[in-house]
């Protein structure tokens, strides 16, 4: 599944594009209800993960990597790995700000869901964005 802005990430894009708003970092979690993402989402759409060992990864501004072709990404992988027994099935992961909590984008995986169940199973993402 391709990522999704929802209308309230469009809004975020929009604003800072033009500088009617400060940036914000962003916050990176997994989710863990059984949903395909739609424009109409906002961050409460989600229900994050919980299984021992998660925290929601914070990606800060200076960390984006631009490159020509109109696509950004992250500087550094990120993963979450459980270190308990578990019961989550992760879908995707969704993407907020730091401040406001607003939903900036999502992203089901195609390959979902990943079961985590046992202490080691890990989650791997590599934050990307690609404008066309």
């Amino acid at each position: 599944m391709a990522l999704n802005v929802p209308d309230v990430g469009e809004n975020i894009a929009l604003e800072a594009l033009v500088n009617k708003t400060a940036p914000q970092n962003l916050i990176l979690k997994l989710y863990k209800n059984n949903i395909t993402p739609s424009d109409t989402d906002t961050a409460a759409t989600y229900t994050e993960a919980v299984f021992g060992g998660y925290a929601a990864a914070t990606l800060t501004g200076a960390s984006w990597n631009a490159a020509s072709g109109g696509s950004i990404t992250y500087s550094a992988q990120q993963t979450f790995t459980c270190n308990a027994a578990a019961t989550d099935d992760i879908y995707g992961y969704f993407v907020v700000q730091t401040t406001s909590g607003i939903l900036v984008w999502s992203e089901r995986d195609a390959s979902a869901p990943f079961a985590i169940r046992n202490s080691g199973d890990a989650v791997k993402i590599t934050p990307t964005i690609t404008a066309n």
